[in-house]
């Protein structure tokens, strides 16, 4: 891949990954207000159990979906695929082409003490997704409940509980992993780095508040 080729390709890359990414943040963010709101607003969102009951399990079969597809090993796109691209053109991320695109001069700080991409910094970014306790858990609820059904969990569904547990640390890990994932490679890139918050995450509450004050 040449320089322009692939400064085009990262760019486009970059860009679809990160919107999956705040989708899988988001999705997670209001998914945990939800289910945090019931201890005091449970009252008010029984005006409308239907909606947030199905709210609810819309987030989370997202929430599963996401994780496996970003994650999927041998996926056509997500992380391992675009930690191959990054490994497959490391030469285009290298401290000399950064100043070329931003135009710094040499004595400028984001140059300073940076350090080259290697294959053991890819590789153990690969290894970090490895790691991620609920790894597995997302890969069976997709592929025996939320993608397929499997009848040992369709006639059971405590099962996917005991077997495929995910917590809410699970999930902040892995949004955990893919948003630095996306900012190192990003900032070697162009020094361009990203903030992975939730805009008007307390829309909800306010709406909820505002029921409860009445006309």
């Amino acid at each position: 891949m040449q320089r322009s080729e692939f400064d085009q390709y990262f760019n486009d890359y970059r860009k679809y990954l990160r919107e999956e990414v705040h989708r899988f943040h988001d999705h997670i963010t209001v998914y945990r207000q939800v289910q945090e709101l019931k201890y005091d607003q449970l009252e008010t969102m029984n005006l409308a159990p239907a909606f947030f009951r199905v709210t609810e399990d819309a987030l989370f079969t997202s929430i599963v979906l996401w994780a496996d597809k970003l994650f999927d090993e041998k996926g056509e796109r997500g992380f391992f695929n675009f930690l191959t691209l990054i490994e497959n053109n490391r030469k285009w991320l290298s401290v000399s082409e950064l100043q070329r695109r931003r135009t710094y001069p040499d004595d400028h700080w984001m140059l300073e003490g940076r350090t080259p991409i290697t294959i053991s910094t890819i590789e153990k970014d690969r290894q970090k997704i490895r790691d991620l306790e609920a790894l597995e858990s997302f890969r069976l609820r997709r592929d025996k409940f939320h993608g397929h059904f499997d009848k040992k969990y369709f006639f059971d569904r405590s099962r996917l509980g005991a077997e495929a547990p995910i917590r809410w640390f699970d999930l902040n890990e892995a949004g955990k992993v893919m948003g630095n994932i996306i900012n190192d490679y990003s900032t070697d890139f162009d020094g361009v780095s990203y903030s992975w918050e939730t805009l008007n995450i307390g829309d909800l509450e306010v709406l909820l508040d505002h029921v409860n004050r009445g006309p």
